[in-house]
């Protein structure tokens, strides 16, 4: 692979080596990372270069803690919607809201509870981006325009309606 973002990540990579010998599977991270970029080429038909550019464009933490499952899901199944605009994603979701995994209700937001339930004596707060993310019962979104995936609650549009992958 040869792409800036595959040099700075190998230069990461090769820093730690040095500094902090046998403390961690740096290599096996920087395997990990380019498998999941080819992953995502081919289920986007986007390169692996372009997508390994955009994730170190965007990385300003740790490769060992950015390069997980959580922040790069598998994509597949029903659990991943991949759409070449935010225009077309927009329009796919719709204006019904968005499922909270906690309380059940329709959030008006896609990462943070606006429901106003009640759960366990509280205002339910739940948020995507929290310890426990959407708890499985989210989904994930890809915008090739924008070399970007995010979690999300599900949007209530799409319960009855499967990914097309």
């Amino acid at each position: 692979m040869d792409c800036a973002g595959y040099r700075k990540l190998v230069a990461s990579v090769e820093r730690d080596e040095k500094e902090s010998p046998g403390f961690h599977d740096y290599r096996g991270k920087l395997a990990w990372a380019i498998a999941r970029a080819k992953h995502y080429a081919e289920k986007t038909g986007l390169t692996a270069e372009a997508i390994l550019d955009a994730w170190e464009g965007r990385r300003d933490y740790w490769y060992m803690n950015y390069y997980q499952e959580c922040n790069q899901p598998d994509i597949h199944g029903e659990k991943v919607h991949v759409f070449d605009t935010v225009a077309e994603m927009l329009v796919s979701i719709g204006t019904a809201g968005f499922r909270c995994p906690a309380c059940n209700g329709a959030s008006r937001s896609a990462y943070e509870c606006t429901t106003g339930r009640k759960l366990h004596g509280k205002t339910c707060d739940w948020k995507v981006y929290g310890l426990f993310g959407h708890m499985g019962k989210g989904t994930a979104v890809y915008v090739k325009e924008k070399l970007a995936g995010e979690n999300i609650f599900m949007p209530i549009a799409w319960e009855k309606t499967p990914s097309p992958l």
